[in-house]
């Protein structure tokens, strides 16, 4: 039986900018809550599932029980305990053995959640000796699999820095200090986990060769821009087209190679010239004994979030799920698109919810506490200055936005003169020490709603008043 589960209170996205609003501020939080809710991990899987006599269906796939022995579930990511218990209570007792690998503590309760789930916890954004310690064990509690095992991998955001097993000669450190310099120069997370699976023995397909010649199901909720499932946790389940002459390209890019270890770009320019294993490539895993699924999607958040501001009475538009670019130019584009539809004159009787969904870039410029969520948000204030009737929110659907407890914040009109003339604040000073959050908890926008147990990427609205 499923679990009773309580629906997101809209209560939870509130701030003192979004108060102040009014009924504007308050559809921003039921719009917040109808998005986050519409990805709850546990209904994606769920939902995603059905059983009847002895087949289970998901998808378009049908998986025969008759000619299974054993099943298994491994897990990995923020979302990888609620996906867990998901599918133990749909399976209900069919399952053997179920073991997952997280980053909030709060998910330790669970352990032990019908008698077979086993909760291990690792890092994040960088990967810690937890990761890999948790990921040693999951692997090495699996017996010696056979054909006729079926193994269930559920995948969630977070996976690449919570499942890992370096390769020999690079260690822990090494990676974190790969990990940190990647996210502080701004790289996308295509070339973060490009690196990441040719340095790991978990990723890039590898971890489908490992479970071989078991039957492999991955049920996955994206965090990935175009939701490609090679980049999804670094492709742990799914063959790799990318080379290590790739992953060096992305050094030269950047011009990071000073910053990595000298381990690491050994093991690469050993990979190039072919005295490293590449990983899995397409075409070189077993046909029919891996299946990959979708089961929760960026756009699924944007469009309940689009659903819900109809109701409410607007005129709601997805404007793009795509947004990769740095966070300053991400609020260039997002001013102009602001400015276009304010001068719009069909604004005048319907108010407006503008949709957007992507992962912007943060390019590190000093030792402030910050995400890309809040440092967009930081940016967009003085771009609002002045301007009545106009929310902006940008917000990690994990309720994690960067290294922080905020999961992004809210900007309106009256923030950029208060800020400087209330609480005498130098935006542009927090700007150049990427020190975001403290002006949000200064001002009263930050956005705390703690870790929701999903992960598909971030969303950012405009929330405009009938003119």
């Amino acid at each position: 039986m499923a679990q009773t589960k309580a629906r997101i209170s809209a209560n939870l996205f509130s701030n003192r900018i979004l108060e102040r609003n009014a009924k504007l501020g308050l559809n921003a939080c039921e719009i917040l809550a109808s998005a986050v809710q519409a990805v709850d991990s546990y209904d994606c899987v769920f939902g995603s599932i059905k059983i009847k006599n002895n087949l289970i269906q998901i998808n378009n796939q049908l998986i025969d029980l008759t000619v299974i022995n054993r099943i298994f579930l491994i897990g990995f990511g923020k979302a990888s305990v609620p996906m867990a218990k998901a599918l133990l209570d749909k399976l209900d007792g069919k399952i053997h053995q179920a073991c997952v690998v997280t980053k909030d503590p709060k998910f330790l309760t669970e352990n032990g959640y019908r008698n077979k789930l086993s909760v291990y916890l690792g890092g994040h954004p960088v990967p810690t000796e937890a990761s890999i310690k948790s990921t040693q064990i999951i692997l090495q509690r699996l017996p010696k699999l056979t054909e006729k095992d079926l193994v269930f991998v559920l995948i969630s955001g977070g996976g690449s820095a919570l499942f890992t097993e370096p390769v020999s000669g690079v260690s822990l450190t090494d990676l974190r200090i790969l990990t940190q310099t990647l996210l502080n120069c701004g790289a996308e997370i295509k070339e973060i986990n490009t690196l990441r699976k040719h340095l790991d023995q978990v990723k890039g397909g590898r971890l489908a060769k490992r479970l071989q010649p078991a039957s492999v199901q991955a049920l996955i909720l994206s965090d990935v821009i175009g939701d490609h499932l090679d980049m999804i946790a670094s492709g742990p389940t799914v063959p790799d087209p990318t080379t290590f002459q790739d992953a060096l390209e992305i050094l030269d890019r950047y011009d990071i190679k000073s910053a990595v270890p000298s381990t690491i770009l050994r093991y690469l320019e050993d990979g190039k010239k072919g005295g490293e294993p590449e990983i899995l490539k397409p075409g070189n895993c077993p046909a029919g004994r891996v299946g990959h699924h979708l089961v929760g999607t960026n756009y699924s958040a944007a469009d309940a979030a689009r659903r819900q501001a109809k109701k409410l009475g607007y005129r709601a538009e997805i404007v793009t799920t795509t947004l990769t670019e740095s966070t300053e130019e991400i609020a260039n584009y997002l001013d102009c698109v602001l400015q276009n539809k304010r001068a719009n004159r069909h604004l005048s009787g319907q108010p407006v919810c503008l949709i957007f969904g992507g992962e912007p870039t943060v390019k590190v410029m000093g030792d402030g506490l910050g995400g890309r969520n809040m440092d967009l948000t930081l940016r967009m204030v003085s771009k609002l200055a002045g301007i009545s009737g106009v929310l902006f929110i940008s917000f990690a659907t994990d309720g994690e936005d960067g290294p922080t407890d905020a999961a992004g914040a809210a900007a309106d009109g009256l923030l950029y003169d208060e800020g400087k003339e209330v609480f005498g604040l130098d935006i542009q000073a927090f700007i150049k020490n990427s020190d975001s959050y403290h002006y949000f908890e200064k001002v009263g926008g930050l956005i705390k709603s703690g870790a929701t147990g999903t992960n598909v990427n971030d969303l950012m609205f405009f929330l405009i008043n009938k003119q």
